[in-house]
């Protein structure tokens, strides 16, 4: 199976469990949002229907209060004064008890009252006659809603009788007090608005029998007839008190509460995809996100495998004929700035190898491939796969910049190190080697922060070739790649009193002083041990090329990890005494 598919599989593995999850998720929350949408509105009902029931009721007990009253007791038994002047001061009382009592509640209303036995009526809003016809056509012992007249004003109103005694409810001449009360509806209307929040929602109160209304100021009368004429009401499910319809192609969430002392049913109803809408709208931009990264993958999945998949094939196909031993083995590339580097770096040392091979067969090489042997021994053989697994892992995740740079450092790695001309170079050289092996061990690791402190006059000082690099790559691998956490590397040089000193330290985890003992006793022995080869490697050759007052000490560091300190004479690592020892070299090669 091709890159590209297993790429396009795997992206469709991994999106697909999170498309389910994401639609579960967006039915649940659909779901509780509209469960809690119902739990709200329920209480909110039932607590304004309370609301409307309580105040009513209270409007209610004016008439025992008016029964009660001695001075309506008076007018009720016919026991009226004997001179107008006072009968009129008794009836002016009588209406300032009625406008009192009238204005005892916010609401707007007006309070009849009517004596059958001795012909009268009184109004609080304004003079009334006693009209038994219109009393008798009027009366209703529930609340009613009807038109009444103020003031040659028609207005709607919900009207209620209460007769004492109440036995006389049925033949209401026998009555000695009838008492109406008036509720304008526009009480209920702007109870209405005050329920209605932010538009969301609609309340209005119906009564089935004549279909009947009472709407808030606001309220869309179109479609709340829209609502009574498909009968959507009288389907409502009395146990959960809503349902769901769709009017004009919209959803809404209609609720009924319907209070048995009024008769009248609360009706509110909310749109529901207004409420969902931020819910769709999160859906609607997951769904095109998910599109859109399945479609960016397939192309990223295109782009690999031309881009990086098909140069690692070529790559790999080289390092394979090199280690059947095909030494011409080379790289036929076309321009690929993300691999050119890599190519021309591969190509390179290829051509080096056979060049170093090829001179195996020189006698008068020998020595020098000898050297250069024991020198590429210490390089970590896993550097080069652990850097191309690198490059691989990041060319799938379509991280381009890290690719280019562990790609230049590793060509100057191999460049520096497959270098066979030289035995010898300068301090400055061997530290910007070192500073690209530090940095591919940093991408590998992420975890590395490096100090170089290198005085300007030192970096033209002439040493063996890959001196530094094993002591760093010791301390690297030893001391900071097994410590949890960010590890700092520091490397000083100085010169004191015509001997030159280099330190490679670290805050890694430490050595043990034994430990510490028996790696510098090793380094003292003529044959290399088992373990420390690096460091022994390094110590021997800088005593064969400085004299014996060269070498290198292992000691416990500042930062708490391990110090390797090499110092060698300053006089024997001048650039024209290098110069003139690599001429010598070169001589007896």
């Amino acid at each position: 199976m091709k890159l590209i598919t297993k790429v396009i599989l795997l992206i469709a593995a991994l999106m697909l469990p999170v498309i389910a999850l994401y639609a579960y998720s967006h039915r649940q929350s659909t779901k509780i949002v509209e469960e809690q949408i119902t739990i709200a509105n329920q209480q909110r009902l039932g607590i304004f229907l309370h609301q409307i029931e309580g105040t009513m009721e209270q409007v209610s007990q004016y008439s025992n209060l008016i029964a009660q009253d001695p001075d309506f007791s008076r007018l009720a038994g016919n026991i009226l004064p004997s001179n107008g002047y006072d009968y009129a001061l008794l009836l002016g009382a009588l209406e300032s008890k009625l406008r009192l009592f009238s204005m005892s509640t916010a609401w707007m209303n007006r309070i009849n009252v009517y004596f059958p036995q001795s012909g009268h009526a009184i109004s609080s809003y304004s003079s009334l006659e006693y009209d038994a016809e219109a009393l008798l056509r009027d009366y209703s012992a529930v609340w009613d809603y009807r038109p009444v007249n103020v003031s040659g004003l028609t207005n709607q109103a919900f009207t209620r009788f209460f007769v004492e005694p109440a036995s006389a409810s049925s033949d209401l001449t026998r009555a000695s007090i009838v008492v109406e009360i008036n509720l304008m509806a526009d009480n209920i209307a702007s109870l209405l608005d005050t329920f209605k929040t932010k538009g969301n929602n609609d309340p209005f109160l119906y009564r089935a029998e004549d279909h009947e209304y009472v709407a808030n100021d606001s309220a869309d009368v179109s479609l709340i007839g829209q609502l009574i004429d498909s009968d959507s009401l009288g389907r409502i499910d009395p146990e959960t008190g809503y349902r769901e319809v769709r009017l004009d192609g919209n959803r809404y969430l209609v609720y009924a509460l319907t209070s048995d002392k009024l008769g009248w049913t609360l009706v509110d109803y909310v749109p529901l995809e207004s409420i969902l809408k931020p819910v769709n709208e999160s859906r609607t931009l997951f769904f095109l996100t998910a599109d859109l990264l399945i479609l960016m993958g397939a192309a990223a999945a295109y782009l690999i495998y031309f881009q990086v998949q098909v140069p690692i094939r070529m790559l790999g196909s080289g390092v394979e004929r090199l280690e059947q031993g095909e030494l011409s083995a080379r790289i036929a590339y076309a321009k690929n700035k993300d691999f050119d580097s890599l190519f021309r770096g591969f190509n390179r040392m290829a051509k080096r190898m056979q060049h170093l091979i090829d001179k195996v067969f020189h006698e008068e090489l020998r020595a020098k491939e000898a050297v250069m042997k024991q020198l590429q021994a210490q390089i970590n053989p896993h550097l080069l796969y652990n850097s191309l697994a690198y490059i691989i892992s990041m060319a799938q995740m379509n991280r381009i910049e890290p690719v280019i740079s562990m790609s230049y450092n590793m060509a100057n790695y191999y460049r520096y190190t497959t270098r066979t001309d030289k035995i010898d170079t300068t301090i400055g050289e061997e530290i910007a080697f070192v500073i690209s092996y530090i940095e591919i061990m940093d991408m590998q690791l992420n975890k590395i922060a490096f100090e170089i402190d290198i005085p300007e006059e030192l970096e033209a000082m002439v040493i063996p070739k890959l001196l530094l690099q094993p002591i760093v790559e010791n301390a690297i691998v030893h001391g900071l790649e097994p410590k949890l956490g960010n590890g700092r590397l520091v490397i000083r040089a100085w010169a004191e009193e015509e001997i030159v000193r280099v330190t490679v330290e670290e805050d890694g985890e430490g050595m043990a002083e034994e430990a510490m003992r028996r790696v510098n006793e090793a380094l003292l022995q003529p044959e290399a041990p088992d373990r420390s080869f690096g460091l022994w490697n390094v110590h021997h050759r800088m005593r064969l090329r400085f004299g014996s007052d060269a070498g290198l000490v292992v000691t416990r560091s500042e930062l708490g990890g391990v110090m390797v300190l090499l110092q060698w004479p300053a006089e024997r690592s001048r650039n024209d005494k290098g110069d003139e020892f690599a001429e010598r070299g070169e001589e007896r090669d």
